[in-house]
């Protein structure tokens, strides 16, 4: 995954539907350090047409795929 590109959700499950065939920029990771010092592996994305970033968890980024721009 890589900063400031662009990826597509594949369907992942009908409790997803905000994520489902949807483009995001993906924004980096956003891990979560508790207090019993595990740390959570997490993802901020911003989908396209949402007012604010989604934190995902890693599982996710097995459904983005990357959108390949003509100009490359």
């Amino acid at each position: 995954m890589k900063i400031g590109e662009l990826y597509r959700f594949d369907r992942i499950n009908g409790h997803t539907h905000h994520l489902n065939d949807r483009l995001a920029l993906y924004l980096g990771e956003d891990f979560i350090h508790r207090d019993d010092g595990v740390i959570v592996e997490n993802h901020k994305v911003l989908v396209v047409g949402a007012p604010s970033p989604t934190i995902i968890d890693r599982g996710l980024l097995t459904y983005m795929r990357e959108v390949l721009s003509e100009n490359r």
